[in-house]
């Protein structure tokens, strides 16, 4: 990762490794994963290595409106970013967001993954 790999109190106690209702949270093989947390932040995950195979090394950047970028926490597979807009560490979550009482229970539409179409609309370089 670009500044080394961010951390959270939820990667680090491992919660990534929780069951939901709709099955497992933990990060897949070779896929970054952004995890929309209930009530909290979004949690970005770094690829796990498959059993048996070299890790898959790859980065991230957080870069502000201006170009510049965040440097990142080592040491960590995952970064938490502020949604609530409490956080003393913005972009980063600091926790605020208990405190604050912020409510964000968005979830996954029931019928999987966005098609191709949605994927274009939500690739827009916009502000």
């Amino acid at each position: 990762m670009s500044g080394g790999e961010g951390g959270t109190r939820a990667a680090a106690s491992g919660d990534q490794h929780a069951t939901g209702a709709a099955g497992p949270r933990r990060a897949r093989p070779g896929c970054v994963t952004l995890r929309c947390r209930e009530n909290g932040p979004l949690v970005v995950e770094m690829p796990v290595a498959e059993p048996g195979k070299e890790p898959i090394l790859v980065s991230f950047r957080v870069i502000d409106h201006q170009g510049r970028e965040f440097a990142l926490p080592t040491g960590k597979r995952a970064v938490a970013l502020c949604r609530c807009g409490h956080s003393a560490r913005r972009p980063f979550c600091d926790g605020s967001h208990r405190a604050a009482g912020f409510q964000a229970a968005e979830t996954a539409s029931p019928s999987g993954p966005a098609t191709e179409a949605d994927s274009r609309d939500l690739t827009a370089e916009g502000g």
